[in-house]
């Protein structure tokens, strides 16, 4: 126990030893960092002790040397300015040479560029130093720009203001619809010209120098002008050529030369540009022109007459017009400021719409003086021409949308216009159909002038239906027809309803002026043989066209009324036999008992002696009066043959087979001259005068 006790001690004694150790080694450590602590704390006031020095020392330096930047600075930003002012002081002695030459021989960009530093340099002295006299030197200097510019841009287009050639028009009126990829194909200025004319435009406009804008609708007016004269003259050239019987078309005028120096493939494609627009064209005026020289029309030779010609070249002018304007439109959107260009597009077009509407009151103005004259035909022309202007309407307004109302009436005035010489026209016409029936009566009974006339004419308006359906429309009597139509039907059979309205009126008319007329014969037969002639005419006209159906959708009777008339007037017609019949038949005859027994008194003898003489004479008489009756229609001719013959055969017959054997004289071929085949040769030639 004592022997832990003592080893125990022992490790407690060397453990203390090594933590005194430990505490000493701890102590001199811990001097040693207080040692150094107190140095760097020394260093460290050192350290503040000099920045403080050189704090004092440095920043009086820095603040100078900021004084001395900032002057630098300002001395070199007043040198700029003084470099930017003087630089006006010399802009008129550096673009003066430019100036004073014209914008196209040094291109447009760099005498616009010199003119922008001119504008400049007179804003700068008049904002600055306007008591300046160098202000009126580059003033002065502007100005003359200006108007080199304005010259540059008038001169320009002046060269550029051709008429465009009448073949590449006519290649647009071959389009039935125009855009602008077709209209772009027109070349008014070319492309370059383009360019530097748009560039001068927006710079005179930015410097508000709007007389430009006059100038360019003047010249443009007048190049479009020319335009539609150009291919006036060419189509009444080659008008002029087609009835010459040549086969080539050439231009007329200054574009000859030009012309002709197309090889023969371009004369070959020329000719057919020109006969297909021509042929589009023509529908606009089908059926027209032929008849009119069909009907004759008494009074006008020598007279001012509506050629068909005319009116071809009118319905070009009025297409052309709208092509060339919307190629004008095109251009004007680019060489004019947006907000400027309808209003410069309507000084364009004063002018041209202004001639287009004079040449409609002109043509207009001839189709009533040959109205007034009888010749009713011209209205056609006048149909032909409302017809086209009236298909254009929907482009023109869509071309002149954003123009003002002066300018869209004029188009509307010439509609207006036409439909007013049509609707007079049209009256004039019924007014004429009961006139022109008191003309001198056809001798042999033919068809009368009036109703061949009339027939034709309201022939002609079938294709014209749904033209004339606004104007039939304002007449109550007409318009007032179409209650027995059933309701909402289509527009296209209320137009024909209206004319059959119209045509139905003209019948009419006609009708009572061909029987008060026929009253003035003085051979009931021969009227009878009229009015036969005149109404199987009007009923065989109606039948053959589409008259007839127009006409049935107001009065479904028509037909059944003329065949009504016909079947009268041919049983006023086989009256004419009743003096031939007396001799056949008639109550004081001998008796076929006296005859058989063949116990003639002088008193029956002379009776048939009486008969056959009477017979002789009369059918002689009628044979040569009924031979210069005329049936120029050979169906109601041959009927009307048939008809005498099963009506007057039988009869003589009868009697020539009674009496033919009995010695009533002792002359029988002085009597007998006619056997019944004699006869019927004889009414065979009725209606002959050449027999």
């Amino acid at each position: 126990m004592i022997e832990q006790t003592v080893e125990k001690r022992m490790d407690v004694s060397r453990q203390l030893e090594k933590e005194m150790s430990q505490l000493g080694n701890l102590r001199e450590v811990l001097s040693r960092s207080s040692q150094v602590a107190t140095n760097v704390g020394s260093i460290l006031d050192s350290f503040e002790h000099r920045l403080a020095r050189l704090e004092t020392t440095i920043l009086p330096l820095y603040q100078q040397t900021g004084n001395l930047q900032r002057r630098q600075l300002n001395t070199e930003k007043t040198l700029q300015e003084l470099d930017y002012v003087i630089s006006f002081y010399n802009v008129a002695g550096q673009v003066e040479a430019v100036i004073k030459e014209r914008p196209s021989s040094i291109g447009v960009p760099q005498y616009l560029e010199a003119m922008n530093r001119l504008a400049e340099t007179c804003k700068y002295f008049e904002q600055n130093n306007p008591q300046s006299v160098e202000i009126e030197n580059v003033t002065s200097l502007f100005e003359v720009g200006t108007d080199q510019l304005s010259k540059e841009f008038r001169d320009e287009l002046k060269k550029y203001q051709k008429p465009v050639l009448p073949m590449a028009t006519l290649e647009l009126l071959e389009e039935e619809e125009v855009s602008e990829d077709t209209i772009s194909g027109v070349e008014l200025v070319p492309p370059g010209v383009r360019e530097d004319l748009r560039a001068i435009a927006t710079w005179l406009d930015k410097h508000n120098n709007t007389d430009r804008l006059t100038v360019y609708a003047k010249l443009r007016s007048d190049a479009l002008s020319q335009s539609l004269k150009a291919l006036r003259d060419f189509q009444r050239s080659s008008s002029i050529e087609r009835v010459g019987a040549t086969s080539s078309l050439n231009s007329p005028g200054p574009l000859r030369a030009r012309m002709a120096k197309m090889d023969n493939t371009s004369k070959s494609r020329t000719q057919k540009i020109s006969n297909r627009a021509n042929r589009m064209l023509q529908k606009a005026i089908t059926g027209h022109v032929s008849s009119r020289r069909q009907v004759t029309t008494p009074g006008i030779v020598g007279e001012e007459v509506l050629e068909d010609s005319d009116v071809e070249l009118y319905l070009n002018q009025v297409t052309a017009l709208h092509r060339l304007a919307f190629a004008e439109l095109l251009l004007a959107q680019q060489l004019v400021p947006e907000d400027r260009v309808t209003r410069t597009f309507e000084l364009i077009l004063r002018d041209p719409m202004d001639q287009l509407v004079a040449e409609g009151e002109s043509l207009a103005g001839q189709a009533r003086r040959s109205v007034g004259r009888g010749d009713h035909q011209a209205v056609l022309s006048v149909l032909a021409m409302l017809r086209h202007v009236t298909n254009m309407q929907p482009e023109y307004d869509r071309l002149l949308t954003n123009c003002q109302t002066s300018i869209r009436s004029k188009f509307a005035a010439i509609i207006n216009m036409l439909q007013e010489t049509c609707v007079k026209a049209l009256e004039g016409f019924v007014d004429s159909v009961k006139s022109d029936g008191e003309r001198a009566l056809p001798k042999d009974g033919t068809v009368h002038e009036v109703t061949s006339n009339a027939l034709i004419f309201t022939e002609q308006l079938l294709e014209y239906a749904y033209t004339l359906s606004p104007m039939l429309q304002r007449d109550p009597s007409l318009s007032s027809a179409l209650s027995n139509l059933p309701r909402g039907i289509d527009q296209t059979l209320v137009a024909k309803a209206l004319l059959g309205a119209y045509i139905k009126r003209v019948l009419v008319n006609l009708g009572l002026a061909l029987v008060s007329r026929s009253e003035a014969y003085s051979d009931t037969t021969l009227k009878a043989v009229f009015r036969l002639n005149n109404y199987n005419y009007i009923l065989k006209t109606l039948h053959s066209s589409e008259l007839l159906h127009l006409v049935a959708l107001i009065e479904p009777q028509c037909d059944k009324m003329y065949n009504d008339q016909i079947m009268e007037q041919k049983r006023l017609y086989s009256q004419s036999w009743s003096r031939v019949l007396h001799y056949l038949v008639n109550h004081d005859d001998v008796p076929l008992s006296v005859i058989q027994a063949g116990k003639l008194r002088d008193k029956d003898r002379q009776l048939i002696k009486d008969k056959f003489a009477g017979f002789n004479k009369e059918i002689e008489e009628m044979s040569k009066v009924q031979r210069s009756y005329s049936l120029p229609d050979r169906e109601l001719r041959e009927s009307l043959k048939r008809d005498n013959m099963e009506y007057i055969l039988p009869k003589y017959q009868a009697f020539y087979d009674k009496y033919v054997n009995v010695a009533f004289t002792k002359n029988m071929e002085k009597y007998i001259k006619y056997s019944p085949a004699d006869v019927s040769n004889m009414v065979d030639k009725f209606f002959d005068v050449a027999a």
